[in-house]
């Protein structure tokens, strides 16, 4: 037990480090520039899918088998968010690499361009459900974070492209 104190002092650092990390990839950055005049910030909740399932909305391009199938996919998204600058727009991409721990999640695609562009979309995932979707872009001119939260079935972005290829 007398041993026991001097290694819990030693990881007790750590544990309150883990129970501060944002549980999304852009929710420390969206919280520190949200009032920042340079950004342009989009926040969606979650209950605005729900919302509209409840609103009665005249979607007369999709049947009723389409527009299911989209309620489907968007019922449990728990929000949208994104944040986007033109200023010192490269910086902010390069800070965002370092303090976005990336190894958690998999990355899906990356692009970058002979004049610096880049793009990089991640998710996190477990047995086709998506809880994450992010997006991070940095080029000269524009820095763009955009992150999907919530679960989203890919058996339900399935079953959404049938519906469509349906008519």
């Amino acid at each position: 037990m007398k041993n026991l104190l001097p290694l819990f002092l030693l990881f007790l650092p750590l544990l309150t480090t883990a129970q501060t990390l944002p549980k999304d990839a852009i929710s420390s950055y969206f919280s520190e520039y949200v009032d920042d005049q340079d950004f342009t910030v989009v926040y969606v909740s979650g209950k605005v899918f729900g919302l509209f399932k409840d609103a009665n909305l005249d979607l007369e391009d999709l049947d009723e088998k389409e527009v299911e199938a989209v309620f489907e996919v968007v019922k449990d998204i728990q929000g949208i968010r994104a944040l986007h600058t033109e200023h010192n727009a490269m910086a902010r991409w390069k800070e965002a690499k370092k303090r976005i721990p990336t190894d958690k999640y998999e990355l899906l695609f990356k692009v970058r361009t002979a004049d610096g562009d880049n793009v990089e979309a991640f998710v996190q995932d477990e047995e086709a459900v998506i809880s994450e979707l992010f997006l991070l872009i940095g080029a000269q001119d524009n820095f763009a974070m955009l992150s999907f939260i919530g679960a989203v079935d890919l058996s339900k972005l399935a079953d959404l492209q049938r519906a469509i290829e349906d008519n």
